[in-house]
């Protein structure tokens, strides 16, 4: 069950069968929206990781999707190249 409050409560719930034969419950995600949001730019730095970032801008790691949300042409957080310019939702 999704709560309310969830990121993905307007999501639907699928069961899919793996090629073992095992069924799951996967969210399937919703076509992307267009997202408005103040946001400053930050220059991605060598160690820098998405959960220490939304911490050092929201005081909460587990922000860390809303960086994500605004900067959807990054699909791999764990290698993202030093020097990519990376929007930061302001934190209001």
């Amino acid at each position: 069950m999704i709560s309310s409050n969830s990121r993905y409560a307007g999501h639907s719930i699928e069961i899919v069968t793996d090629a073992d034969g095992d069924a799951r419950r996967v969210i399937v995600p919703m076509a992307p929206q267009q997202i408005r949001a103040r946001v400053i730019k930050y220059r991605w730095a060598e160690d820098d990781r998405v959960d220490s970032v939304a911490a050092d801008y929201y005081q909460d790691p587990t922000q860390w999707w809303r960086i994500a949300d605004v900067n959807p042409q990054i699909l791999d957080w764990t290698s993202v190249a030093p020097g990519t310019i990376v929007r930061i939702p302001d934190a209001d």
